[in-house]
């Protein structure tokens, strides 16, 4: 092999200073320059993240403001009570003061067992089929809205006098309700 010329062992030289300054380029500095690049891009969406949540906590009154309405809205559509037993003797209340209202002759009243949520009450009344039409377009008015589960109607003096316009119902009732505060 022969010996290189100064003019070629430069050009060596110059080759292996290239290749040296890529490889550290490759090396060291593109991991380096990547992980800046890639720290500015989580910094960018941090800083948006930041300014999404500060935009969420600044309108928190507002939304606060609106649960609280919708609450209220809410618990206008049901029995406020205690607990269960309270909201069926509200509602025993509510359709004895109804039968009452519309003219009937109350026999009994009671609260019935009910499910989480709901509360259940019986009527037992005396009344006419006006009244009895009168109770139950009272009770289809009351806000908050009841249910009438059932509606027996007896017309035993019907049997005996055909004239008599006198029925005996048992009238049972369930309303949703929630606690109160």
């Amino acid at each position: 092999m022969r010996s290189l010329s100064p003019r070629e062992r430069k050009l060596v030289a110059v080759l292996i200073l290239v290749l040296a300054a890529s490889l550290a380029l490759t090396v060291v500095i593109g991991p380096l320059v990547a992980g800046f690049t890639e720290r500015a891009a989580r910094r960018d969406a941090l800083v948006q993240t930041f300014q999404a949540n500060e935009k969420r906590i600044a309108s928190l009154s507002a939304l606060q403001a609106e649960a609280e309405r919708q609450v209220g809205e809410m618990r206008a559509l049901f029995m406020a009570a205690p607990d269960a037993d309270e909201a069926g003797e509200a509602l025993r209340d509510r359709i004895e003061a109804a039968a009452l209202a519309a003219g009937g002759d109350v026999k009994t009243s009671e609260a019935l067992p009910a499910d989480e949520g709901w509360a259940r009450a019986a009527l037992e009344v005396r009344l006419s089929h006006t009244q009895l039409a009168g109770l139950l377009a009272r009770l289809n008015r009351m806000k908050p809205a009841l249910a009438v589960d059932g509606l027996t109607v007896v017309a035993e003096d019907a049997l005996t006098n055909p004239k008599s316009d006198l029925l005996d119902v048992r009238l049972e009732a369930t309303a949703p309700f929630v606690p109160a505060r």
